[in-house]
């Protein structure tokens, strides 16, 4: 059984606990931060591996849309997801606004020419 806290680290950010009542531990997180003009950005979601596909990301996204339900209205809401939570978010009303490309750099700072 999972029990979601929430926490208001500041007056814009808004982060979810996902607590596994039987050990205490927590087993995943999200959050949300209120950008300026009506705009809250969904950000920073974690579901430790051994909890993947028992619900909790589901539970987490539906406590976040209920608080910001109540809490925020008539804001924009953004946010950057993979595939394998795109249904949910379609489900629940978003809309595609553009696909995202994952970019790596490789810094080794032994093998870098300073000019």
């Amino acid at each position: 059984m999972l029990k979601i806290n929430i926490v208001e680290v500041d007056k814009n950010i808004t982060l979810f606990l996902a607590i596994d009542m039987k050990s205490s531990d927590i087993v995943g997180k999200c959050s949300f931060k209120v950008r300026k003009k009506n705009l809250i950005r969904y950000q920073d979601a974690f579901i430790e591996a051994s909890n993947r596909g028992k619900g909790v990301y589901k539970k987490l996204f539906n406590a976040r849309e209920g608080y910001i339900k109540q809490h925020y209205d008539n804001y924009v809401i953004e946010s950057y997801c993979n595939k394998s939570t795109l249904h949910l978010f379609t489900k629940t009303g978003f809309t595609i606004k553009s696909k995202l490309y994952l970019v790596e750099k490789n810094y080794n700072l032994n093998t870098l020419n300073v000019v």
